[in-house]
Order: C-alpha cells, then sequence, then structure tokens
C-alpha cells in the first residue's frame, strides 16, 4: 500500500511538473501582441510563447498599419501549428537572401481569379488535400497551398500571384501540384535532386525576378532563412533553392493586421 502510494505520489509530482513547465511562460504570445504592448515597438528579434508554454524566436516586421511574423528555423520545430503568426491569408511576404548578403521582398498571393474561392493553405509539415512536396525529409517545413488537388489535376488556367502580378499556365497534364514550401532542414540534408531534372520556367523563377530591396535593418539572421521549392503543375514548372546560383536561402512572413 505504501508503495502504491509512493507511485502515486511520483506521478503527481511528474504531471505538476508538466503543467508548471507548459504554463509558465508569460511572454507574448504574437508579434501582434508584442506591438500593442510597447510603447516604441522595434523591428527585430523577439521570443514568443506556443499555445502550450514553451519559448521561441521570432522575426516581427512591423509596418504602418500591419506587420509580418517570421518563425526560426528552430522556432519552427516547437509549433504545432502556424495559427498564432498571422491574422491575414490574403498574402505573405517572402524574404530572400543573395549569395551577396543583400536581402530582397516580393509579396506571393492566390491568383485573382481564385482568391475568394481558395485563399493560401497554410500548413505545418503535412499538406492535407493537397500535393505532398519533393523534400519532406527536410521537415519541419511550411507549407503554402494555392489550389487543392481536387481542382488542380483538371487542365485548367491555373498559377499564383507575385507583386499584385498574376502569372498564369495552363496545366497540361493533370500534375495537380501548386504550392510553395519552406523546409528548416534540421538535420542538414541533402536536398533531393529533382530540381536537376525539372523543370525551370517562368511561371516558377518570376516571384524571384520580382523580388525588390529591403532595409538593411530588415535583414533576417541566418537561423531564419529556409531551403525552399515551388511546383506548379503540368507545364507550370518545378524550383528549388539550388536553382537559382545567386539565391541562399529564403523566409516567408505571416500577416497580421494592427
Amino acid at each position: 500500500m505504501k508503495t502504491m502510494d509512493f507511485c502515486s505520489l511520483f506521478v503527481l509530482l511528474v504531471i505538476s511538473s508538466m503543467l508548471k513547465t507548459s504554463y509558465s511562460c508569460n511572454l507574448a504570445r504574437s508579434c501582434k501582441h508584442i506591438y500593442e504592448g510597447s510603447l516604441n515597438p522595434v523591428t527585430g528579434e523577439y521570443q514568443l510563447c506556443t499555445l502550450t508554454g514553451i519559448r521561441f524566436d521570432v522575426f516581427c516586421d512591423f509596418y504602418d498599419g500591419h506587420g509580418y511574423t517570421f518563425v526560426s528555423r528552430e522556432g519552427l520545430g516547437v509549433l504545432r501549428d502556424l495559427s498564432q503568426l498571422f491574422t491575414d491569408r490574403s498574402h505573405v511576404l517572402v524574404r530572400i537572401r543573395q549569395t551577396d548578403g543583400v536581402q530582397k521582398d516580393v509579396e506571393i498571393a492566390p491568383h485573382s481569379a481564385f482568391k475568394h474561392r481558395y485563399p493560401i493553405s497554410f500548413q505545418l509539415s503535412q499538406a492535407v488535400g493537397y500535393s505532398v512536396p519533393v523534400n519532406t525529409a527536410m521537415e519541419p517545413y511550411i507549407y503554402l497551398g494555392f489550389l487543392p488537388e481536387s481542382y488542380a489535376r483538371s487542365r485548367t488556367t491555373q498559377g499564383y500571384q507575385a507583386a499584385g502580378e498574376d502569372i498564369t499556365f495552363t496545366n497540361c497534364d493533370s500534375n495537380p501540384t501548386s504550392y510553395l514550401a519552406f523546409f528548416a532542414n534540421p538535420y542538414n540534408l541533402p536536398p533531393n535532386d529533382f530540381y536537376k531534372r525539372c523543370c525551370m520556367s517562368r511561371v516558377v523563377d518570376t516571384w524571384i525576378n520580382k523580388t525588390t530591396d529591403t532595409s538593411s535593418s530588415r535583414f533576417l539572421p541566418e537561423n531564419y532563412l529556409y531551403y525552399f521549392e515551388m511546383s506548379m503543375g503540368g507545364c507550370g514548372g518545378y524550383v528549388s533553392t539550388d536553382s537559382f546560383p545567386m539565391v541562399s536561402g529564403a523566409a516567408v512572413g505571416f500577416r497580421f493586421d494592427l
């Protein structure tokens, strides 16, 4: 009976410790909360709490009336989903880093023909309803789905929007890919070599060409930059970071309104 009492007490102590750890984080839960709780919010790195009380690093990029949340690669590993990072799914801000260290931005959004029917699907290390990316071994990853497989497999006009311009193509073979993904790659695995065989095109490199310089005060540290890939169905093309010799990584900023 004494042994049973001791075991029960031990279990209670473990549970109590877990609960204390889970809820002891008293930091903000979002960049929006940081902005609203500060007299002089400054763009830069901060720590947030996950919804279960785990600390993680983000880069809060503040603008007039809105901002963007960039999550560190390590931080992505402790998140259960992406919901606390954004309030607006109309578009994302993608920031690339060139090999010369310069960083550039471009807004990515759904094609105007689909923006009301199919807002961007934000998923963490999964692609439910959408085509699975090539480099899943590099998980955890951020998945941005533009068109679900149920629609993307049709031989119709498809695409996405970069810097306010519709990038359009006609799906020629019912390949239902329509996504942009960012891989944390915590174990530094080599990328899948599919990019060597397929399929650079105007559709999948236009967003890179449309990036514009951003202020050095907004440059992201190294641990916020991800390996990326984009795939756009039959005849739309496929690219990854290695498809662009002058690009060394990219990150996605999730928009929140202020």
